[in-house]
């Protein structure tokens, strides 16, 4: 079992416990509230997905696939919409969603206090690792190493505003999506990329240049949700929903296809997961 795996089959544990100690317990929203929350809305849920990992989101041949593809969906149909999928790039769903072109965000993302000013997010559906991927024979090995270093990050994704919170000593350098933060690694602007941690195995088969096994560790306190706009009446049915899914199992049955399985937490046992 490799080291990527490890650290997603353990978010389980810290999902159950995120979603059952305070975001699930709010009341359970009547059948007025519901109705009231679909008023002005169509019967179709536009949802903004990032396409550059497959595991999370992949159209092919007319038929989609994913971790965030499967919530998602799910979630649409739960609250009785049809989904419709827009894939773009990372740092164009916020936009999209200010813009009113998409309802929802499902792309990973991290509840902050920074996003949590201007948006509003779901039940969280999944947890936060990160990762620092560097080329062959670079000298840092450890997190402590970036230290002075030049970090390459996602515009518009969580690890820009973490790297500034956390590490002090580094000069972050932008790119517009992954690949071309490895291109910046590659003509040697950048020492290495700070990145969602679930997407580094991919990153490092697709690059081209050889790059080191990840440095990977978890984010206290950093759920990821759905994200709509601010005021969205739905928000409560899609927890709802998000809920449902945990207790039937559903939740579980849809990470196990895409990652690893591992062992109930007793949080899902006692919920009849």
């Amino acid at each position: 079992m490799n080291q990527i795996k490890l650290v997603v089959a353990g978010a389980v544990v810290l999902l159950g416990a995120i979603a059952f100690s305070g975001y699930f317990s709010q009341s359970t929203p009547t059948a007025t509230d519901k109705a009231s929350a679909a008023v002005g809305s169509s019967n179709t849920l536009r949802i903004g997905v990032d396409s550059t990992e497959p595991v999370y989101f992949k159209s092919e041949d007319g038929s989609a696939k994913g971790f965030d593809y499967e919530m998602a969906r799910s979630v649409a149909e739960g609250m009785g919409l049809e989904p419709e999928f827009v894939a773009m790039d990372f740092n164009e769903l916020f936009p999209a969603l200010r813009a009113g072109k998409i309802d929802m965000i499902g792309a990973q993302v991290t509840n902050t206090s920074v996003l949590e000013r201007e948006f509003d997010f779901s039940a969280p559906y999944f947890s936060t690792y990160v990762a620092f991927l560097t080329p062959e024979g670079s000298t840092i090995r450890r997190r402590r190493d970036v230290d002075g270093k030049r970090i390459a990050v996602v515009d518009g994704a969580i690890q820009e505003s973490y790297l500034r919170d956390k590490y002090h000593d580094v000069q972050i350098v932008k790119a517009p999506n992954v690949g071309a933060a490895v291109d910046l690694i590659e003509r040697g602007e950048a020492d290495a990329l700070f990145h969602g941690a679930p997407y580094a195995q991919s990153i490092i088969k697709g690059a081209p240049i050889v790059l080191e096994e990840p440095i990977v560790y978890p984010v206290d306190n950093a759920p990821i949700g759905f994200v709509i706009r601010s005021g969205d009446q739905r928000k409560a049915q899609i927890d709802e929903v998000l809920k449902d899914m945990v207790l039937s199992g559903e939740w579980l049955k849809i990470k196990t296809a895409y990652f690893e399985a591992d062992p109930l937490s007793d949080v899902f046992r006692d919920k009849g997961a």
